[in-house]
């Protein structure tokens, strides 16, 4: 949630969709808003079918994989670089991560 404030003086809540970004069974990628989803499919290979609002859309991975992904808690950025093996320092000032990323 973030908050909004209204030149009235007043406080509003906002909330901001959490989007998963996945990458296209043919291609390309697609963000999705795992609040949306109405069902998932296994397809062929490591394909998923998602569907959401009268849409289907697949995606790389398989059926265990994108259910995992979709179910997962709202994480902070930096906690996301990490698992991705962005750099990072440590309290003592060192470098933690891929060299030459």
């Amino acid at each position: 949630m973030i908050s909004c404030y209204l030149r009235s003086g007043g406080k509003q809540e906002a909330r901001v969709a959490r989007l998963i970004v996945m990458r296209k069974g043919g291609g390309g990628k697609v963000a999705v808003n795992p609040e949306l989803v109405t069902h998932v499919r296994s397809a062929s290979g490591p394909i998923t079918d998602i569907f959401f609002d009268g849409h289907q859309v697949a995606v790389e991975g398989t059926f265990e994989e994108v259910v995992a992904r979709l179910a997962a808690p709202d994480r902070k950025p930096a906690e996301r670089r990490e698992e991705e093996g962005e750099r990072r320092t440590d309290g003592a000032g060192l470098v933690i991560g891929r060299l030459g990323g």
